[in-house]
């Protein structure tokens, strides 16, 4: 089978900048999105002429489509990662997000961005309760320091 205009673009700016397996491993990934874009209106002349409105249904897409949290993100990333290695703006690239699973959160400490779950994984949920117990811990410990040494 022939590859169109559109992932032989795809094939040339992630062999300029990643090795043959990711190569491998994104291409399918574009084919879908490519499979996406021919149900919409059709495959456009090259990737830089691809909407930030097409990604953002594309983002929409997968947030509605019948599969997991991280089969979304990585299908999304992989998209993504073709635009940006093609020469699409990384600024319009950053605002395209899966809307009901994640966003970017503007990270007050350094001015950057983080991504916010609406639902935290359970390992995190575990995690953030430990560190709470031990931050707890500690400053029990502090106070009965502070106590013993006023005493």
């Amino acid at each position: 089978m022939l590859e169109s205009p559109l992932t032989a673009q795809a094939r040339i700016a992630l062999d300029r900048y990643s090795s043959d397996k990711a190569v491998k491993t994104l291409i399918p990934l574009w084919l879908q999105f490519e499979d996406f874009l021919r149900s919409r209106s059709g495959l456009p002349a090259s990737i830089l002429d691809i909407t930030e409105d097409t990604l953002r249904a594309y983002a929409s897409h997968l947030d509605h489509r019948d599969c997991h949290v991280d089969d979304a993100l990585v299908a999304l990333s992989a998209v993504l990662l073709v635009c940006l290695h093609a020469g699409y703006s990384g600024k319009v690239l950053r605002t395209i997000v899966i809307p009901r699973i994640r966003r970017p959160v503007e990270n007050r400490q350094w001015d950057a961005f983080r991504l916010r779950t609406y639902q935290p994984l359970e390992s995190s949920r575990l995690a953030r309760s430990r560190r709470r117990r031990a931050k707890r811990e500690a400053c029990a410990q502090s106070s009965t320091r502070d106590d013993n040494f006023v005493a």
